[in-house]
């Protein structure tokens, strides 16, 4: 029985591990310049993003890091 509990926890730490490494990936395909941040340019092909754009740019400077993507794709898509 307690193979279970343990099954479980280990799957649950393997997903989420997922789920961190496919946001940096989509991250990092948006990112076409490589700056580490997002700009409007970048996100110009993806209008339900760069719709958004505000909502996710939290310190209003205009581009968007991997943890303001991260946090907004956690609070709102998750």
């Amino acid at each position: 029985m307690k193979i279970l509990p343990l099954t479980i926890s280990i799957l649950m730490l393997l997903s989420f591990d997922a789920a961190a490494l496919d946001v940096k990936q989509r991250f990092d395909h948006l990112d076409s310049d490589k700056s580490g941040y997002l700009t409007h340019d970048e996100l110009a092909p993806q209008p339900q993003l760069l719709n958004t754009f505000v909502k996710w740019d939290k310190n209003q400077d205009n581009q968007i890091s991997l943890v303001e993507f991260k946090s907004y794709l956690t609070n709102n898509l998750y």
